[in-house]
């Protein structure tokens, strides 16, 4: 992204912001990165929902040292239903277990919000929670700024629904965001990812 920390302030602070993408598209770097210019303000809270399972959805903490002022939520320990369910029962079984772990986080948020609400990998409390649990913390923020897997490598879930769910559940948390940010691949076979983003004022936004 390369934006200068004034610039990064002036397009984020005030909005609600998701970033979408698939595995290695960046989408927890460049969080952390919009996360380094907000962080002067007072108030910020992140829930941290990567599971650091099989190498995917690592934390926020593996890319920054989390500053004191901020308030890090994250549970103990969290599954990757797709990779490490063997059928369709056990996805549904790890995507619940990660519903229970992360619920009270949302709910500790809800109790004492702060005017920033940061949120990683928010995708995977959508395999089996439900939407209404994100937007209510998202509505209590006045800055809102989270990531959510999007896209085909993890299509594969056992028979089990969930990923069709997520991405239903995904799409329909992007109409409530100011801005959507897809990390998309410049080819079929290329490394190199590339940013497109919609607004509410775009046409492309839906």
């Amino acid at each position: 992204m390369g934006l200068p920390g004034e610039r990064l302030v002036s397009r984020f602070f005030g909005k609600r912001t998701l970033i979408a993408g698939d595995v290695g598209s960046g989408k927890t770097r460049h969080t952390v990165e919009i996360l380094y210019a907000l962080l002067p303000r007072e108030g910020v809270t992140v829930i941290d929902m990567g599971p650091e399972r099989k190498g995917v959805g690592l934390s926020l903490a593996r890319y920054m040292n989390i500053p004191d002022q901020v308030r890090y939520l994250r549970p103990k320990s969290l599954r990757a239903p797709r990779l490490e369910g063997r059928d369709a029962k056990e996805v549904l079984r790890l995507a619940r277990y990660n519903l229970e772990a992360i619920r009270p986080f949302l709910l500790t948020y809800l109790e004492k919000p702060t005017p920033v609400l940061v949120m990683n990998d928010l995708s995977i409390y959508l395999q089996a929670g439900p939407l209404e649990d994100i937007l209510n913390c998202v509505r209590k923020s006045s800055t809102f700024l989270g990531n959510a897997y999007y896209g085909s490598t993890l299509a594969e879930d056992r028979g089990s629904g969930i990923s069709r769910r997520e991405r239903i559940l995904v799409e329909e948390l992007m109409r409530e965001m100011d801005c959507v940010m897809f990390l998309m691949r410049c080819s079929e076979n290329s490394s190199i990812w590339e940013i497109k983003e919609a607004t509410k004022d775009s046409e492309e936004y839906s």
